[in-house]
């Protein structure tokens, strides 16, 4: 019997539950727009995007959630020092 899955809205358990396919991992997700940036943390929320289907929702500060993944090539640019002495030909 499959159980239904539980909604994205648990404050009481403290944990991130995705109300679309169930998944558990949450990522923090960048705010998007004047609502996201200024009203949103007034409420105490915050967007976020589920690990497994990746649709974006809005979830309580309280609940703990990942910091996002950086990609490789982002990793490696930021890595590199920046030498203002150096010249490339």
């Amino acid at each position: 019997m499959l159980t239904p899955p539980r909604p994205s809205w648990t404050p009481l358990s403290g944990e991130f539950h995705c109300g679309g396919c169930g998944g558990d991992e949450a990522y923090r997700s960048r705010p998007r727009g004047f609502f996201e940036k200024y009203l949103l943390p007034g409420l105490l929320l915050r967007p976020v995007r589920c690990g497994r289907c990746y649709h974006r929702r809005y979830v309580f500060r309280t609940i703990p959630v990942l910091e996002p993944v950086q990609s490789e090539r982002k990793r490696t640019q930021s890595e590199q020092p920046s030498d203002s002495n150096t010249r490339v030909a």
